[in-house]
């Protein structure tokens, strides 16, 4: 199995909640000196959110 799997279903449960990702996360991603400058930040298109409901 890989390994990015669970980090992969971790980044999907904060792109619903539209929350940073955990610290070790970024540094399972990334590595540990690159994940100082990049954060995981994934959003969520609310496309319901902004329409007007007929």
């Amino acid at each position: 199995m890989s390994s990015r799997k669970p980090c992969g279903k971790k980044i999907k449960l904060i792109a619903a909640r539209r929350k940073r990702a955990p610290r070790w996360c970024d540094i399972k991603k990334f590595g540990l000196k690159r994940a100082r400058t990049r954060r995981i930040i994934s959003y969520t298109k609310h496309w319901r959110r902004g329409r007007i409901k007929v």
